[in-house]
């Protein structure tokens, strides 16, 4: 989305009709600088655009975040919330006399579970969340779930087909078969074509990159499927593949020891929740059973919480907290 035609093509489109039919696209931009932490680089990207109200002088920001995990992160929220309130405070210490700009967060996620929104009163350890819901910032934001959006629509351009299409597929198997007519797209863009080598070159570096099932054989027969097999193949392929290589082993040091802990922390939470069931129900059901093995620890939390209340062993993973 550096490109801001694609950026443009997509926000006209998938934008609500509301927000969209009052913002002039001719005069979109891209702004400098990330609202991300260092810390949370590795779960999030962020772009933000600024675009002017149609016939008015005022101007609008559209922040993006890209959700880069495979799972639904419920503190979303929370960072959509942080972005915003650094924005104003910024806008407000060089412009003490105006009010505050309009901010439109859009969240980009391309996971394969189904996006499930909270908010921020839903983040808050209270027994009692309508008497704090006056008192709590509420807000709601755009959501762009790959999964669901019409990738083929006739409005976008091809280039933006082959974004959503590599962004659909990149943490699916079915890359392997989709790379090449995503190549395909992006080499039938009408564009200069030194800048159509860089964006293919762009694309299968990422497909490389993030994705187990892209081999060799795959990139070949994408820059095949692109034509340009010839300029491309003989100097970077395979310099790919070592630089993937090489980055995996030392994201993988990394990550093991994290995810060793949690791991960890997750098994302990497990066997003492089965172990609870048990007690109060007597044979864990499988569907419970699966239910456990596959809960994050905040869920495995909440089960915990269900077992004095719950009924049955399938009330214990079902029930939701008031």
């Amino acid at each position: 989305m550096g490109d801001i035609n694609v950026t443009r093509n997509l926000l006209q489109h998938e934008l609500p009709e509301q927000i969209a039919s009052l913002l002039d696209f001719s005069t979109i931009e891209r702004l400098d600088g990330t609202y991300v932490s260092k810390t949370l680089q590795n779960s999030y990207s962020d772009m933000v655009f600024r675009i002017k109200f149609r016939e008015s002088n005022k101007h609008a920001y559209i922040y993006t975040l890209f959700e880069h995990k495979s799972y639904v992160d419920d503190w979303c929220s929370l960072q959509l919330l942080k972005y915003m309130a650094a924005q104003w405070e910024e806008f407000h210490s060089n412009n003490p006399r105006e009010n505050l700009p309009a901010i439109i967060p859009l969240v980009l996620y391309h996971g394969k579970q189904g996006w499930r929104r909270r908010g921020i009163i839903e983040l808050i350890n209270t027994d009692d969340p309508a008497a704090l819901q006056p008192y709590t910032p509420e807000f709601d934001y755009v959501l762009w779930d790959v999964a669901h959006m019409d990738r083929g629509r006739v409005e976008f351009s091809l280039e933006v087909r082959a974004f959503l299409e590599i962004m659909h597929h990149i943490n699916r198997r079915s890359l392997d078969k989709a790379l090449p007519q995503i190549a395909q797209m992006l080499s039938q863009a009408a564009d200069e074509h030194s800048s159509i080598l860089e964006k293919i070159e762009t694309y299968l570096r990422y497909a490389v990159d993030c994705n187990e099932h892209i081999d060799e054989t795959t990139i070949e027969r994408s820059l095949d499927a692109s034509n340009t097999k010839e300029e491309l193949m003989p100097t970077l392929a395979q310099k790919w593949f070592s630089e993937a290589e090489a980055r995996g082993e030392a994201r993988g040091k990394a990550e093991g020891k994290a995810e060793g802990k949690a791991e960890g922390i997750i098994g302990g939470q497990s066997k003492l929740l089965r172990k609870q069931i048990q007690m109060r129900f007597g044979q864990i059901p499988p569907e419970v059973e699966n239910k456990i093995a596959s809960a994050t620890e905040v869920d495995l939390e909440r089960f915990a919480e269900n077992v004095l209340e719950a009924n049955s062993a399938i009330e214990v993973v079902e029930m939701q907290q008031e």
